[in-house]
């Protein structure tokens, strides 16, 4: 029994690490002029933050193109100086951007894995709406939040409302029309840059 109890809060304690509380309160002006709009076809990525050890989903976030590009980043940490963020919404999301996201998670222990399923324009412009009417997502609730978002969606209505990123991870796997990406790095910490 003192095994499982230690067990579970490292468990606990590695989700808390992964899924940490920040919101951000950028103004409307700053939030325009950043948009970004990507060519590419619609579509809306799950992004999972998974420990290299227990391969336990740590965090999850969604990259959503749509007439803009934004991360939804439920209870995340990421910052960066150039990109405003309202609540956990982060703008103006080029494909540099969203490279130098996964790479900011992918460190020595923990690596990335982005799962692309095309949607239609409207759809990735309805989640957009949906993540911004969330407001701020408290810590260790960031899968909830997600899932939540996806749940109105019919390639995602199964989808579980669930606290645990490899959860929504799986379920979106099963699909055969995602596209998988794994991103490894070694680096020691997560990756701070700030141009």
């Amino acid at each position: 029994m003192r095994a499982l109890t230690s067990t579970i809060l490292l468990g606990l304690s590695l989700f808390i690490t992964g899924c940490a509380s920040n919101s951000g309160t950028a103004p409307a002006e700053a939030i325009s002029a950043a948009q970004f709009s990507n060519s590419a076809p619609a579509s809306v990525s799950l992004i999972t933050m998974i420990n290299a050890n227990s391969e336990f989903g740590e965090h999850s976030a969604l990259l959503i193109n749509g007439s803009q590009q934004i991360i939804y980043d439920p209870a995340g940490s990421f910052r960066h100086t150039q990109l405003p963020r309202r609540d956990d919404v982060v703008y103006g999301i080029t494909p540099l951007f969203a490279s130098y996201y996964n790479s900011y998670h992918a460190r020595f222990g923990y690596y990335v894995k982005v799962q692309t399923l095309e949607i239609s324009r409207e759809q990735a412009d309805a989640m957009i709406a949906a993540s911004q009417a969330r407001g701020h997502v408290g810590k260790l609730f960031c899968a909830a939040a997600i899932s939540d978002v996806l749940n109105d969606f019919p390639q995602f209505s199964d989808i579980p409302v669930t606290l645990f990123p490899g959860a929504i991870m799986k379920r979106v796997a099963q699909n055969d029309a995602v596209d998988t990406l794994i991103i490894r790095e070694d680096d020691i910490g997560q990756n701070y840059r700030t141009n």
